[in-house]
């Protein structure tokens, strides 16, 4: 999933919802610098999570060994502990986090 497609899922949910595992803190990946991480959190807002997903766009990140690294509406999504390799973001993973059936 891009961080594009990832927007559009969020900005279709009520903003104000608190899941149990959502995501914030996002970060150059170390599987693959040039793509975005967030940190997984603990009871969070879709609202905060959109704001998150929506400030990384154009946004520079340093990689885990070096080098800088500029985030777009195409760069794929991870959700990963900073330094840690993840799992990928798509639509089932977020069905799940938001409490719908995938």
């Amino acid at each position: 999933m891009t961080l594009k497609e990832l927007i559009s899922f969020l900005e279709k949910r009520d903003p104000n919802k608190i899941i149990p595992l959502g995501f914030n803190y996002p970060h150059s990946y170390k599987g693959y610098y040039r793509q975005l991480a967030f940190a997984p959190a603990p009871n969070i807002s879709i609202g905060e999570m959109l704001e998150c997903a929506k400030s990384s766009i154009d946004a520079t990140f340093s990689g885990p060994k070096g080098g800088e690294y500029t985030m777009g509406e195409y760069t794929d999504v991870w959700l990963a502990e900073p330094g840690c390799l993840g799992e990928g973001i798509g639509p089932i993973l977020l069905k799940y986090m938001m409490g719908e059936r995938p």
